[in-house]
């Protein structure tokens, strides 16, 4: 099974089950609010320290730099019944990254460094819970903490997984990579394949769904050195 495969280090994966204790709920959503803010405040402030542009350079460089952090709405975002929206990715990004903050995560607040990222749906992060478990949770914020639960060195290699650092892959090109392998920024490799205008990414789990480029949802940040295309399934590389 990919669950012993690919996650040996992770024994049980438990969704949470909604308390009917309303204190418990009041003092859990202040808790997770408060962890929202402070992410918040790193991805502000660590774009304003990584991308700092001159605006004589800015009027030279052929793209713009307004990072992905900025056009993604990371910062603000909030839980919503909208699976279709990026809500679920924003929530285990913060997390991961104010775990690790070091991590390599902080160049999608980078608008200097030029990349394109396959960002999964709120949906797409639901199928991947119940691909683990069998289970769909409802509610964008009982998906985000079973996939939370996975422990962020876990998420830090899934997210980087999305994440293709070099000249921005916008529609056009994708169309016309058909067979291209492609290497992410967490040293793995996915392949593309390409059937009329359907893009599928190939990613490590044999047994696991790939991911379908969203035709509704791409070249997010067109214009700037990063852009964004939506994806239906979260991308899994190899984990040990």
């Amino acid at each position: 099974m990919f669950f012993h495969k690919y996650l040996p280090k992770f024994k049980v994966l438990v969704l949470p089950k909604l308390s009917t204790n309303e204190v418990h709920n009041r003092e859990r959503d202040e808790e997770r609010m408060k962890k929202m803010k402070r992410y918040a405040a790193l991805v502000a402030v660590s774009a304003l320290a990584l991308s700092p542009v001159a605006p004589a350079k800015a009027e030279d460089d052929a793209l713009k730099t307004s990072p992905l952090t900025e056009v993604l709405n990371l910062p603000r975002a909030e839980f919503d019944n909208n699976l279709g929206d990026y809500d679920v990715f924003t929530a285990v990004f913060m997390d991961t990254w104010g775990m690790l903050p070091e991590s390599s995560l902080k160049v999608l607040a980078d608008g200097n460094t030029a990349l394109t990222a396959f960002v999964p749906t709120d949906r797409a992060f639901r199928k991947l819970v119940r691909y683990l478990t069998g289970k769909a949770p409802k509610s964008e914020e009982a998906i985000t903490n079973a996939v939370l639960s996975l422990g962020s060195a876990t998420l830090e290699k899934v997210l980087l997984y999305h994440v293709v650092v070099g000249n921005p892959i916008l529609s056009a090109d994708a169309l016309n990579a058909n067979g291209a392998t492609l290497s992410s920024a967490n040293a793995q490799t996915f392949k593309v394949n390409v059937v009329g205008s359907k893009i599928t990414l190939v990613d490590k789990a044999s047994k696991h769904t790939n991911a379908v480029v969203l035709l509704s949802k791409i070249d997010i940040n067109n214009g700037n050195k990063q852009v964004a295309h939506g994806i239906n399934q979260v991308m899994l590389p190899k984990l040990s």
